[in-house]
């Protein structure tokens, strides 16, 4: 056999050996997604969930339906939150497990630093998993209790499926700065302490909004400004007591204070960051910290010759 056929025999069998590991490649992968269960993480019963426990280190995160409406740790939840977490839920499904290379570490680390998640039906836990992911939160990792863990997705989404559970309390909290029942109000207050009298008072009688000790008023800028009040919202809670509390000992530019009729007060006040125009500082009911955008808080910067009458 001459050289030729010998180099050409040599091809041909690595060809055909290069074939047979590839095709046993591709079938032992397409095999093992097969035996994927896919509904690992999937919640039965789905629709009786009424309370979400997320743990994490010494938080605890409460997430429960009061009958009305879902609450974070008694108070009102985001409801597109909600919506994302129970979505989430629904259609999160294990893609693979980890290689078991892995799966010491990725779980050792998962247990020290990763969210503990019970989805409950009264104080029934219908399942309960951890959730974390990669430090660049590109890969979320789920892990049942003594089993493997698995590289978690949204089939046709891109995103971090387990970010939804690593909120914390104020991350899940309703953005709505005033959470009252308009059906119920009695009046609203504005205050401008560096400008007394910009001051004005807003109050609802006989069916009809008006601003007090104005002779008239321009119905059409009231109802406005009453939306804009009615539907602000924060750009992000913060917790920082000590910068709360410094404020707190500061002026106010505008403090904003609602009543209803059972004479619960609801309050605002907004602190102008001098080395940031565009941020506001706000303290809501006294307690709460949170950051504006200023752009969202112009339909409330009003004074009281805005709602007089334009000659």
């Amino acid at each position: 056999m001459s050289g030729a056929e010998n180099r050409n025999r040599n091809l041909l069998i690595s060809l055909v050996v290069l074939s047979v590991v590839t095709f046993a490649w591709y079938w032992y992968a397409q095999r093992d997604r097969s035996v994927v269960n896919k509904a690992l993480f999937r919640v039965d019963r789905l629709d009786e969930v009424d309370q979400v426990v997320l743990e994490r280190e010494s938080d605890q995160v409460v997430l429960k339906f009061d009958g009305a409406r879902w609450l974070v740790n008694n108070e009102v939840a985001d409801r597109n939150l909600i919506d994302v977490l129970f979505a989430t839920l629904q259609q999160a499904q294990p893609i693979r497990p980890l290689a078991q290379s892995q799966q010491d570490s990725v779980k050792q680390k998962l247990q020290a630093e990763a969210v503990q998640v019970h989805v409950m039906t009264g104080e029934e836990v219908l399942k309960s998993f951890v959730a974390g992911g990669n430090a660049r939160k590109t890969q979320a990792y789920f892990f049942l209790p003594d089993e493997d863990v698995y590289l978690v997705a949204i089939p046709g989404y891109r995103v971090y499926v387990s970010g939804i559970f690593e909120l914390d309390i104020n991350g899940w909290k309703d953005k709505h700065v005033f959470q009252i029942n308009w059906r119920n109000f009695q009046s609203l207050t504005a205050s401008f302490p560096r400008s007394p009298t910009d001051d004005f008072k807003v109050s609802f009688k006989d069916g009809f909004f008006n601003v007090e000790e104005l002779p008239a008023t321009d119905t059409t800028r009231l109802n406005d400004y009453l939306d804009a009040v009615s539907f602000l919202t924060v750009d992000s809670y913060v917790a920082n007591d000590a910068f709360r509390d410094s404020l707190r000992s500061a002026q106010p530019a505008l403090t904003i204070s609602l009543r209803d009729v059972a004479n619960r007060s609801f309050v605002l006040s907004l602190y102008p960051d001098p080395r940031d125009p565009s941020k506001i500082a706000g303290i809501i009911d006294s307690a709460q910290l949170a950051w504006f955008d200023r752009r969202l808080l112009e339909g409330i910067l009003k004074t009281r010759s805005h709602l007089a009458p334009q000659k």
